[in-house]
């Protein structure tokens, strides 16, 4: 499950390359997820069997540049952190607890663009934004075993998550 949720966030990543805003320092990752993602991850971060990752724009900005590709360097400008809960080994009541937290995001002015319920698993994905960018894009996943919260904060052009949306569902 780890596996494929850091493979499922640079998936994610790699698809907002073809944004056109420019990113801002990335001092704001946590100003913006003050309305309730950043308060998931500080609730759930140091529970018992839970990881948790950080990936700052730095850390983003080499990660992509090592791919010698010119479109992944185009979207290190574009996203300004990735921050990872996977919950693989901890009890299920802290899986469901995450849930419920999570499905108060559409309270908080998070839209859902995906809500999937196939095979006992769960997958969810929220956006928060307006008609010129969004400024976050949260993925939770859960099944049986697995769970894990995804959030994507930058800049990126709406008509960009169509393809995260495809690459989640299928």
């Amino acid at each position: 499950m780890k596996k494929k949720i850091f493979t499922l966030a640079f998936a994610a990543a790699t698809l907002l390359c073809g944004c056109n805003v420019q990113a801002r320092p990335s001092a704001s990752v946590s100003a913006s997820q003050d309305d309730g993602v950043e308060a998931l991850f500080k609730q759930f971060r140091n529970s018992e069997n839970v990881t948790y990752l950080n990936l700052p724009k730095s850390l983003i900005k080499m990660g992509l540049k090592s791919a010698d590709d010119k479109t992944a360097e185009a979207l290190a400008a574009r996203i300004d952190g990735i921050q990872i809960l996977t919950l693989e080994e901890a009890g299920q009541k802290t899986k469901d607890d995450l849930f419920r937290q999570f499905s108060n995001l559409e309270k908080k002015g998070y839209e859902p663009v995906v809500k999937s319920n196939d095979d006992g698993e769960k997958v969810r994905i929220l956006i928060k934004g307006n008609e010129k960018e969004v400024q976050n894009l949260v993925i939770f996943s859960m099944d049986k075993d697995d769970c894990s919260l995804v959030s994507i904060n930058g800049h990126i052009n709406p008509a960009d998550i169509d393809e995260i949306v495809e690459l989640e569902t299928h």
